[in-house]
Parts: C-alpha cells; structure tokens; sequence
C-alpha cells in the first residue's frame, strides 16, 4: 500500500540523520539575573499603581470652561 512505501521512506530518510548531541550540564550554582529584585518588587507595584491612578485622575481633571455641542 501507499501508506507502507511512505513509511519505509521516512524510515530510510531519517535513518541517516545523526540524533542530535546530549544536554550537557553544569554544576556551577548562580543566582538568577533578578534576584535582587524581588525585595523591591512590592515597592514597585505600589509606584506603578500610585501612576496609574494619577494618570486617570488627570484626564478627568478640567480646568477652566468647557463647551458641549449637540
């Protein structure tokens, strides 16, 4: 059958690729790039939301006359 000729032929195709190399692994133990982050991470969010709320403040804030048209 087809299916069995396409089989075989991968089969064969793929048979002569080289597998690909083991993961080698390091016994070096670092800290993570942000790990001096994490103690200002709680100050930072607080920052973050005290600037998002004065953001929306300010585009309510209207000083002076305003007109409405219909």
């Amino acid at each position: 059958m087809l299916i069995n000729r396409i089989r075989d032929a991968y089969r064969e195709f793929t048979g002569r690729i080289a597998p690909a190399a083991p993961i080698t692994t390091v016994a070096i133990r670092r800290p993570a790039a942000n790990a001096g982050n994490i103690a200002k991470v709680d100050m930072q969010a607080r920052r973050h939301r005290r600037q998002r709320r004065m953001e929306r403040l300010a585009l309510r804030n209207v000083n002076g006359w305003t007109v409405r048209t219909w």
